[in-house]
């Protein structure tokens, strides 16, 4: 009724507002001669109220605006009145809208950074990979970029984004009436040289403009960006950077099993796995690991995008006037009204929700598309699975002193006393154990490796026989050591934990089998052979 009365005839609220304010306050004064407590409490209460009387009919009003269609919003109005937007292709004035003319409707209006700016690319992926979703579902996709023609036909070769759907704005002046984030505002100060800000821009992509006018505002620009890449006036910006390198447990996996990424002397790829620096070759340690963004997983589908623009600088960047200035997302009703927008304030901060950058969609594309449009693995941002972490960089350094190990297992047993016939009934009681239960793990109490082996089981929940052995190698007794030096010589591992599954040695936590037949619980797990086996 409130909302009617407020469409048809708001005037018709105030008085009544008033009378009732009125009522309350001359009965406060009147009581307050009487009870002066009694009007404390009532002054308390009339506050909250008059606060809440307040909300609701603020709420109301932004309802009935949205529901009634009053007017679409100024940045729709901004962005579809814009006269400084090119075709990609010509480099002339757009003759056809940049926003859609069908009723029916809704218009993703993406304005990028520079089309050479990393975050532009990156974005783009996203928004590609979600483009036939949005066409089903009325969503009318635009994008709009700074720089000329000749960054546009690059980017759209780099990204596959069709120019139908781009617009270019030169000088940025789109960003500018929208109020899209210029950079901290930083200046150089009038008493350093102009050679010193020479010797810093030949340092920097594009070098010393040829026009000495533009030496300070570029350089001024340059300042900003530089600052912003640092964190200063741009939040969010290292929390990104280094998300970028030590992964995301809330995203999806970023970087196809068949990438691969050259940079100079780096060849990573395919997969993020196999790293090759110079003659030195390496396998990550992550590499067997599944359903996540991985660590420098990220990192290294930047490096891409980066190596694309620098080694193409002149191309993508035409004003570098402009190259701190940010970007923004803007979707649209039918009929103007704005159902979302996000104004970008650091670099690679194209997204209020960077580990699932879509996630704005969900409402209207779905949840599915809007959290994973890339469709990679993902186990949907649960809890930090067992058998991850810096346990495993920590077992991969263990595994070079193995053969120390080695010599000192069976010296142990030996200086404790053990004789053959020791090492006979030792095998006998692990071959025994073995094959009595479907899982056997042999552990040591202090160890975390053994924890985090158990714990892996636990987390997938099958059952298990653990035999611990001692709570450490150098605190074992005759026979444990004893049965430590048979499981070497059984196995070929000389550390704990020792997993068996029907019989079968498949390793320890991360350590494989010599023979390479079994990558270890953790790899198992991975790829998802545990679970077949157990069942």
């Amino acid at each position: 009724h409130l909302s009617s009365l407020i469409t048809h005839h708001p005037s018709s609220l105030l008085p009544p507002l008033k009378a009732a304010s009125f009522r309350v306050g001359h009965d406060i004064k009147a009581q307050s001669l009487i009870d002066p407590y009694n009007t404390a409490i009532r002054l308390f209460f009339h506050f909250i109220a008059m606060r809440l009387l307040s909300s609701l009919i603020t709420s109301l009003l932004a309802h009935v605006v949205k529901v009634s269609g009053f007017s679409a919003s100024s940045a729709y109005e901004t962005i579809k009145s814009s006269s400084t937007l090119l075709h990609p292709i010509t480099g002339e004035p757009s003759s056809s809208p940049i926003l859609s003319s069908d009723n029916n409707k809704k218009s993703l209006v993406v304005l990028l950074p520079q089309l050479g700016e990393f975050d532009s690319s990156e974005y783009c992926e996203f928004l590609l990979a979600a483009e036939k979703t949005l066409a089903e579902n009325d969503i009318d996709l635009r994008v709009i970029g700074i720089g000329n023609n000749v960054a546009a036909q690059k980017f759209c070769e780099f990204t596959g984004l069709s120019p139908d759907r781009l617009r270019i704005d030169p000088n940025a002046t789109l960003h500018k009436e929208l109020d899209l984030y210029g950079g901290p505002d930083l200046a150089i100060p009038d008493n350093v040289s102009d050679d010193v800000i020479k010797f810093f821009l030949r340092q920097l992509p594009g070098g010393i403009p040829n026009d000495e006018n533009q030496l300070r505002p570029v350089a001024t620009a340059w300042l900003n960006y530089n600052a912003m890449c640092a964190g200063i006036g741009a939040p969010g910006t290292l929390r990104e950077i280094l998300r970028g390198y030590f992964g995301d447990k809330m995203a999806p996996e970023r970087f196809k099993d068949d990438d691969v990424v050259k940079a100079g002397f780096i060849t990573i790829g395919p997969g993020v796995g196999p790293t090759k620096i110079g003659p030195l070759s390496y396998n990550q340690w992550f590499a067997d690991e599944k359903g996540y963004q991985r660590p420098v997983e990220l990192a290294t589908v930047r490096l891409k995008n980066m190596v694309e623009v620098l080694s193409n600088w002149d191309e993508y960047v035409s004003n570098r006037l402009t190259i701190a200035r940010r970007g923004g997302t803007y979707l649209f009703d039918a009929d103007g009204s704005e159902l979302y927008s996000y104004k970008s304030r650091g670099v690679l901060t194209y997204s209020e929700t960077m580990a699932r950058p879509l996630t704005f969609l969900a409402p209207y594309i779905g949840e599915d598309v809007a959290r994973n449009p890339l469709g990679l693995k993902d186990n949907g941002g649960g809890e930090l699975k067992k058998g991850r972490g810096v346990l495993k960089p920590a077992g991969k350094v263990m595994g070079l002193l193995s053969f120390l190990f080695r010599i000192e297992n069976k010296l142990q047993a030996k200086v404790l006393g053990a004789e053959d016939s020791d090492f006979v009934a030792a095998r006998k009681e692990i071959e025994d154990v073995i094959n009595s239960s479907k899982i056997v793990v042999y552990t040591y109490g202090l160890s975390p490796f053994s924890s985090e082996a158990l714990a892996v089981l636990e987390e997938i929940g099958t059952e298990y026989k653990k035999v611990e052995l001692g709570l450490e190698w150098f605190l074992l007794d005759k026979e444990k050591s004893t049965m430590r030096a048979e499981l070497l010589e059984m196995t070929g591992q000389s550390s704990l934990p020792h997993v068996f599954i029907n019989g079968k040695h498949v390793g320890g936590l991360f350590t494989g089998t010599p023979d390479g037949s079994y990558p270890g619980l953790a790899g198992l797990k991975e790829s998802g052979e545990l679970q077949k086996m157990i069942t």
